[in-house]
């Protein structure tokens, strides 16, 4: 089997991950600590986090504070966490920060209108990882079928029974399970499910893991037509493709068509303006080592992180992007 040339990286990498996963204990430092609130620990959300704070830790005692990466249930926890204070940074996508801004599913009765962007990050695809034993090729064979859609509280949840109705399946037509992404590979493998969705940064630990096992799996595409349709109505979308060489043991390769939604670190107005302004230096300034710590931060550059239209950049964010010319 031949293992493209990234790929031992990729793993060593998810290994240190994997000794984040333990329940937050902060360092015996004297200095204080802004947390990121991220998503679960085999996820791209804790990758990107984990990044940040690496970069920015490596001058904390210049900076004066530290940056914490904890783990979370994903965007939908995050908007909340910032919002109400018990964090100073979260991620989540443009998508459900504009419906948390607007107030609508889930943030009816409580609208989050002091969320500010801070950098904007990698682009999430929407993946629907499928048993090749239960003939699952595209996204209309999952009727009658197991599929896990994520725990409440993720972008996968929030997404999923949206997404299965513009795709034409009726609530009720597909078995649904609300299982955390983190353990859907275990699941799949041990048959208790047919498949799950989740939105993901590639490469994605949790699709490694899903392949690893007895029972092949593939990447289900989307066909044209369910893209072009969800892409027109929805400006924060776009059309991509999954790119399979990262996992090499699917059943299938080849282009996998699909929808994507970028990702945003944001904070709250009320976050100290010199705080943001530092982390967002700090990234910027080592960007390239930056991207170095994941792959899915790879194809990114410093405009593209200045550019986030969904909510208002935070002033510290905007007072540092315009020093470095990278904004008006």
């Amino acid at each position: 089997m031949t293992r493209h040339p990234w790929f031992p990286r990729f793993l060593a990498f998810m290994a240190a991950v994997a000794l984040l996963s333990a329940p937050l204990t902060l360092p015996a430092f004297q200095l204080p600590f802004l947390t990121i609130s991220s998503g679960t620990t085999t996820g791209s959300y804790y990758a990107a986090a984990s990044a940040i704070a690496k970069v920015f830790n490596r001058n904390s005692a210049a900076l004066g504070v530290r940056v914490a990466t904890v783990s979370s249930a994903g965007s939908v926890a995050n908007i909340d966490e910032v919002a109400e204070g018990k964090a100073a940074f979260g991620i989540a996508e443009t998508e459900l920060l504009r419906r948390a801004g607007q107030g609508v599913r889930p943030w009816e009765g409580k609208q989050r209108t002091g969320l500010r962007a801070v950098l904007g990050l990698y682009v999430e695809s929407v993946t629907i990882v499928a048993a090749v034993d239960k003939g699952i090729t595209r996204v209309s064979d999952l009727r009658g079928k197991r599929l896990s859609i994520g725990a409440p509280g993720s972008i996968d949840n929030t997404y999923a029974a949206a997404f299965l109705q513009m795709s034409g399946l009726n609530p009720g037509e597909v078995i649904t399970s609300q299982h955390s992404t983190a353990i859907a590979p275990e699941l799949l493998q041990a048959g208790e499910i047919d498949a799950y969705i989740c939105i993901v940064g590639h490469p994605n630990l949790t699709v490694l893991e899903s392949t690893r096992g007895k029972r092949k799996v593939l990447l289900v595409p989307l066909d044209d037509a369910l893209i072009n349709q969800v892409v027109s109505q929805n400006q924060l979308l776009t059309a991509v493709a999954i790119p399979t060489r990262y996992y090499p043991e699917l059943a299938f390769k080849g282009t996998v068509p699909t929808i994507g939604i970028r990702t945003v670190l944001f904070t709250s107005k009320e976050q100290p303006e010199e705080n943001v302004y530092r982390l967002v230096r700090e990234v910027v300034t080592n960007f390239d080592l930056f991207r170095r710590q994941h792959p899915i931060l790879q194809n990114l550059n410093p405009r593209d992180a200045a550019r986030v239209n969904v909510i208002a950049l935070h002033p510290g964010a905007a007072r540092y992007f315009k020093e470095a010319g990278l904004i008006p």
